[in-house]
């Protein structure tokens, strides 16, 4: 009897351990991770990868041209053929940089050409005017008219002198004179201090600016009372005509003259020889320029080539 229940007991065990074992290895099986694989699978992702490595390598890899310095890619685009080497002056090391005499000359005769323009404008504009004064004040007529114009201006001054010394003791003048003296302080105030914008100098400079208005019309008011002053007004009034009128027929005459015409001519020379001084400048330069643009291919073909280049017949 407890040879059976041993047996019993130990089928029991036995089919419970094959059990737990084979739930085990199911269990072990669904929580595999999904990057483990087989050798093989791992094999071909190494291949793989490899190939992608030697793919990028390949393509990030710089051409020879590209590998080059941009001057380098610059010459070796350059072509040679058909280059007219003529124009060059050959020496024992190769071809001799380009002759710098002529536009040396051409920017000196620039300066002189402007140098001339210069005497030119000054002989038709301040000299002229100068000559034209002294020419005046050498005519009797002019100079009387201009010593009746300064005796008339004078007396015109010694008229309104006591009318505005009378309106130095009016009140109401000297009120309005003080008020814009207070304006026009203010008005520098603020622009010392720094508030010198429209908003702050505004309203006292339209201050300032009515009461001169008032202050002129009490001078005129008390000018157009006195006969005396309108008398010395209309006098200087008719001296300054006099003398304009003599100044004008002057110059009218001089214009016409044989002077006169030499020295627009002489001025119309001046610029037209700034003009030619300036393109002979620029067509020299632009020669040289071309020179050493061809003396430039003819080095980097001789570098090239190993040969110096042959020369053609110059256009």
């Amino acid at each position: 009897m407890h040879h059976i229940a041993r047996l019993l007991i130990t089928s029991v065990c036995c089919g419970a351990l094959l059990s737990a074992v084979t739930f085990a290895g199911e269990l072990g099986d669904q929580v595999k991770s999904p990057r483990e694989k087989s050798p093989a699978d791992r094999g071909g992702k190494v291949n793989q990868d490899k190939g992608n490595k030697a793919g990028q390598d390949k393509g990030n890899k710089e051409s020879p041209e590209r590998a080059k310095p941009a001057d380098q890619q610059r010459r070796a685009a350059t072509p040679f053929n058909e280059r007219d080497y003529g124009r060059l002056k050959i020496g024992p090391n190769g071809p001799l940089p380009a002759d710098k005499t002529r536009s040396t000359e051409a920017k000196e005769a620039l300066d002189t050409a402007r140098a001339d323009l210069t005497k030119a404008l000054s002989n038709t504009s301040g000299n002229s005017t100068f000559q034209t004064e002294n020419e005046l004040w050498r005519d009797d007529n002019y100079r009387s008219a201009s010593l009746s114009l300064r005796r008339a201006q004078a007396e015109y001054d010694n008229v309104r002198r006591p009318i505005f010394d009378m309106l130095r003791e009016d009140s109401y003048y000297r009120e309005l004179a003080k008020k814009q003296g207070e304006s026009e302080r203010v008005i520098q105030s603020l622009v010392l201090t720094g508030r010198s914008s429209f908003d702050y100098l505004f309203p006292h400079a339209m201050a300032a600016l009515e009461l001169r208005k008032r202050m002129t019309r009490e001078e005129i008011i008390a000018l157009a009372q006195t006969p005396e002053v309108e008398e010395a007004r209309q006098r200087m009034l008719i001296a300054a005509a006099k003398v304009r009128e003599l100044r004008a027929g002057y110059t009218a005459q001089i214009s016409g003259s044989a002077q006169a015409s030499k020295l627009k001519e002489d001025l119309q020379d001046a610029r037209d020889n700034v003009k030619q001084a300036q393109a002979n400048l620029n067509a020299s330069q632009l020669e040289e320029a071309e020179y050493e643009r061809i003396r430039f291919n003819y080095v980097e073909e001789w570098r090239r080539t190993g040969t110096p280049p042959t020369a053609t017949a110059a256009n």
